[in-house]
């Protein structure tokens, strides 16, 4: 691929600005739904993006005696990691395989997608402990905690899907990448007469999925982190003016990686089960279009199960994850594993 078509790419689709816009696109749709939910009206279409111009606009004030290093790297390293898992995403760019992949996409990026995870929590954490706000290190203890308790089981589901395309796979060109899963994961799960059983696993492990998205982006009910009534919105007390911006358009940024990563994953990501016969331009643009629409599903059944479920306690959300979402997880990996093992795919 030509320099200067990668330089495009890496600022449109599915590029940079791509991110920014289909972050703030979620962010509307997320609050629409959960409006709607509640029987109100909700935002604006370009009520996100006034946020941001308006936080922007504010001051940003560093508290005495806090670091200003790090209360401006911080915020940056956090949108920087959200940004470089979205990068990854297969949603147009076709590789040399022949498989949709995303910009950043390389052969075992599946596992990567879990430092990214672990990356993104820990910076969270240390933007509220260098604050040195008492309000602000409960929260971002809270974070950590649930991110840690929540990212084990999505390690568990995330190796579903792997499980599937990956052991046994006889394909010379077989990959444990996103874009290899997304387009082989629903051929092999009608290849035999009982392998449609494995619907079960990505079923258990999509709604696991599902939930660990809501606990990363500290939706209800799992946003006891950053809860106005008890904490004062938590780790992000002391923020504000642009650090506060990138922030919110990170977290905005990690709702897109979140959702495109179960598309991805579970839901065959831009493919629709049958090959596209038209042009590249053609294909690129039904790849999106179908990517988008999975992606606009997701993130409506998540807003649509916070407006019906009320924030649990810390402690309760600590429980839920080790003695439900776990060994749902697990039970969804074995019966993954005895199906290949049935099946001979081991």
């Amino acid at each position: 691929m030509e320099l200067w078509v990668e330089i495009i790419l890496m600022i449109t689709v599915p590029g940079i600005l791509f991110l920014v816009i289909a972050g703030l696109f979620i962010d509307w749709l997320d609050r629409k739904v959960y409006a709607r939910g509640q029987n109100r009206k909700g935002p604006p279409f370009l009520q996100p993006l006034y946020d941001i111009v308006k936080l922007t606009a504010k001051e940003s004030i560093i508290p005495e005696g806090v670091s200003k290093f790090w209360m401006t790297v911080l915020p940056i390293m956090y949108i920087a990691t959200a940004i470089t898992g979205s990068l990854m995403i297969p949603i147009v760019v076709t590789s040399q395989a022949g498989f949709v992949t995303g910009f950043a996409s390389f052969n075992f990026d599946v596992f990567f997608i879990i430092l990214i995870l672990l990356s993104y929590g820990l910076t969270l954490y240390f933007l509220g402990y260098v604050t040195q706000n008492p309000f602000a290190q409960i929260g971002t203890t809270r974070s950590l905690l649930q991110l840690l308790c929540f990212d084990i089981p999505f390690g568990f589901s995330l190796l579903v899907p792997v499980l599937i395309v990956g052991i046994g796979n006889t394909d010379p060109n077989a990959e444990f990448s996103l874009g290899y899963i997304s387009k082989n994961l629903y051929k092999i799960v009608g290849e035999q007469p009982l392998s449609f059983l494995y619907i079960i696993g990505i079923v258990i492990a999509a709604l696991i999925s599902i939930l660990v998205m809501m606990a990363e982006l500290e939706k209800l009910p799992f946003d006891s982190p950053v809860a106005h009534t008890e904490l004062a919105d938590g780790w992000l007390v002391e923020y504000g003016g642009w650090r506060y911006a990138l922030i919110h358009l990170a977290e905005k940024i990690n709702a897109f990686f979140l959702g495109g990563l179960i598309v991805t994953l579970f839901l065959g990501g831009p493919y629709m089960g049958f090959e596209l016969q038209f042009g590249n331009a053609v294909n690129g643009l039904l790849y999106f279009i179908f990517f988008m629409v999975k992606l606009i599903l997701v993130t409506a059944f998540m807003s649509f199960l916070r407006t019906i479920i009320s924030r649990i306690r810390i402690d309760q959300t600590v429980r839920l994850a080790w003695k439900f979402i776990l060994p749902l997880a697990i039970v969804a990996l074995m019966l993954t594993l005895v199906l290949k093992l049935l099946l001979g795919g081991v």
